[in-house]
């Protein structure tokens, strides 16, 4: 299985980011890593982080993508948890499980009762992905995660089991309008202190489905992960409990170009590639 100190999408391929301490894992995170790599064999990437300080992220060997949230990115969702208690979650996007299987794991211990994905499979391999998100929750024997087949928005009403959803994760398609589309559809399914999560800001798509919540009255925080993440909620009490619980987060939101995700998908494919090319070569 993968070691995490080898860098196969070595920094060279990356963003000039720092060298900076490692980030410790919390017990949670050593067990959904062990497991994950107990099913199948990974590959580290961005091991210092993407847009800013953080990772390691993984992407499944012999996939370009998908690509993990970086552990770093988990321990926001631990914060986040332990501070809030969400009882019920939805994610859109799931690809091989690693987020999803790693909030169950944490909710579960902290009083949380029903997480549920929904994932349109499209992405990479997306029914290998499928089969090892499902062997991941049945290894740890994650009774709350629940998995979904199924696009967004159109199969959202169908898959949402609540009405009042405290946690709402989006991490599907990165694109526009689709993020926007994928907001408009679990709105109807939360309360006004839920809390709304978004992964890599500096996707386009994500900046526009982000001022589409601003201007349903979302108040959010950007905080300066691997990949950039969002957290808003539009309930006063609750927004000053995130600004409280992240005093690295600023309301501002930063400006990106089509340019900058262009750049970066250029070094993942060249990266990859390269990775191919090593693995064939050792062969």
């Amino acid at each position: 299985m993968s070691d995490p100190t080898t860098t196969t999408y070595d920094d060279l391929h990356s963003p000039a980011i720092p060298a900076a301490r490692p980030i410790p894992r919390d017990a949670a995170l050593r067990t959904v890593v062990t497991a994950l790599e107990s099913i199948t064999e990974t590959r580290i990437v961005w091991p210092r982080g993407l847009m800013n300080p953080g990772g390691p992220h993984r992407r499944l060997r012999g996939m370009i993508s998908p690509i993990s949230i970086g552990e770093d990115e988990c321990l926001v969702f631990r914060r986040l948890i332990e501070v809030v208690r969400p009882r019920h979650a939805f994610l859109i996007g799931n690809a091989f499980g690693f987020s999803s299987a790693y909030i169950a794991h944490v909710m579960e211990s902290h009083g949380g009762e029903s997480v549920v994905t929904l994932d349109s499979q499209a992405e990479g391999d997306g029914l290998r992905c499928a089969r090892i998100a499902e062997q991941v929750a049945q290894t740890l024997g994650l009774r709350i995660l629940t998995s979904r087949h199924g696009t967004s928005p159109q199969d959202v009403p169908a898959a949402a089991t609540v009405a009042d959803h405290d946690l709402v994760f989006i991490d599907g398609l990165h694109a526009h309008p689709q993020v926007t589309d994928d907001f408009e559809a679990i709105l109807p399914f939360t309360i006004e202190s839920t809390i709304f999560v978004w992964h890599d800001y500096w996707v386009p798509g994500v900046p526009q489905g982000v001022a589409a919540a601003r201007a349903r009255g979302v108040r959010v925080l950007y905080l300066p992960t691997s990949c950039e993440m969002v957290l808003g909620t539009r309930d006063a009490a609750t927004f000053n409990r995130l600004r409280a619980s992240y005093p690295e987060a600023r309301e501002g939101l930063p400006r990106y170009g089509r340019l900058t995700a262009l750049r970066v998908y250029t070094q993942i494919a060249a990266a990859y590639l390269i990775d191919q090319v090593r693995f064939a070569m050792a062969r």
